[in-house]
């Protein structure tokens, strides 16, 4: 088992205090703190001691694959980790975004993304986690706009209902707007969601009014009364498809996904975005929707479509627990309180906020603690799906 050193992302969403508490340190920061990362992406991998000298988890993995991952996972997955663990701390929305599927990825123009890879997410809220995934039914938004009778958008409404994808046929207008336009809609539809009643003000128009002094003039606080809306209660989990538009708002939550940083925005943000890319890989069809773990003894495993990638918790106790994933490679993450695992030659203790590294070929692990433990393996279809053909890796983010 090795103790790992994980790295912060930097982002203007981020928290000044989430993380550095978490992680044990003063706060508030001077920098905001959006995601912590565990994992081997190259963009940002974990450090790890080894021997007494600080090394990568990506280098680790590179210098002994079969160890490391196991074979299936090894020839699956190109000898690399194929799933990245995170904690997220946005203070503010993130951006409107979506991620492609493999395919998708590999035939995009050149330098669109950094790899090959599709990128589905999934994740474990630990505080109230407010979340936009996926588009609500049409129905829904023709009564939004009607709510806020703003003729403009309600003409946009109609015209697109006659579509063969109403929602589809929106999405590309709103986006594709010029920018006088544009900024005359965005004006008019901040203007009446904040002259909503409180009764009138559902999720997503609340949501706009809430931060639309954040982004002015941006398209995607229109956008955002197309999608579906939820705040996820402490606990809850859900599973985001790749091609499912998305945004999270606020909280703090636990994210596994595909170890890709493939993405693309459509609004809320000052990076660059990618609305022809965004309109050929979203699929309006798809949903997101909260999942119910199966339950062994105090181990929890969250379903998953990806092979990538599955979570598990397990709230130990002071009896030691057989920690899911013997045999396949395993990051694990304390939380809230200390965590204690053994193996047949090792003990390794967790702070709460600390996580570490189990190789394939470590074998069983038990826990036990105060602490809840989230564990990152492997799916259970890994094995049966053929490595994608990465490109080159240049991170522009």
């Amino acid at each position: 088992m090795h103790r790992l050193h994980p790295q912060v992302l930097h982002y203007a969403w981020g928290s000044h205090d989430v993380i550095a508490k978490l992680t044990g340190r003063p706060g508030p920061t001077t920098e905001p703190e959006a995601e912590l990362w565990m994992g081997a992406h190259e963009k940002a991998p974990s450090g790890i001691d080894v021997d007494g000298q600080r090394t990568t988890l990506d280098e680790l993995v590179e210098s002994d694959p079969a160890a490391m991952l196991g074979d299936s996972c090894s020839a699956a997955f190109e000898r690399r980790l194929p799933f990245l663990l995170k904690v997220l701390a946005p203070s503010r929305p993130l951006s409107i975004q979506c991620h492609p599927d493999a395919e998708q990825a590999l035939n995009a123009p050149e330098g669109t993304y950094t790899d090959g890879w599709p990128k589905p997410e999934a994740l474990i809220a630990v505080t109230e986690f407010e979340i936009f995934a996926g588009t609500r039914p049409f129905d829904e938004v023709r009564t939004m706009a009607e709510r806020l009778n703003i003729a403009d958008l309600t003409r946009r409404v109609e015209s697109a209902a006659t579509a063969g994808c109403p929602t589809r046929g929106l999405l590309s207008e709103l986006l594709l707007l010029a920018d006088e336009e544009r900024i005359a809609l965005v004006r008019k539809v901040v203007e009446g969601c904040r002259n909503l009643s409180d009764e009138e003000c559902d999720g997503p128009a609340g949501v706009v009014a809430r931060v639309s002094h954040l982004f002015p003039d941006d398209i995607g606080l229109v956008v955002l009364l197309l999608m579906r809306h939820r705040v996820l209660e402490p606990g809850s989990y859900v599973f985001v498809p790749a091609g499912v538009l998305h945004a999270y708002s606020g909280g703090t939550a636990v994210e596994i996904l595909a170890n890709s940083d493939n993405i693309v925005r459509a609004g809320l943000t000052p990076k660059k975005i990618n609305i022809s890319e965004l309109l050929r890989i979203v699929d309006v069809d798809k949903t997101m929707g909260p999942a119910q773990p199966s339950v062994t003894g105090r181990a929890r495993t969250y379903p998953t479509d990806a092979p990538h990638f599955q979570l598990h918790t397990i709230s130990p106790g002071t009896e030691p627990q057989n920690v899911p994933g013997d045999g396949i490679p395993r990051i694990m993450l304390a939380l809230h309180d200390s965590v204690t695992l053994e193996t047949a030659v090792e003990t390794l203790k967790l702070a709460g906020g600390e996580s570490c590294f189990v190789p394939a070929s470590e074998g069983p692990v038990t826990a036990s603690g105060r602490g809840e433990l989230f564990i990152a393996t492997t799916g259970p279809r890994s094995h049966l799906d053929p490595a994608p053909t990465r490109r080159s890796s240049t991170h522009p983010r």
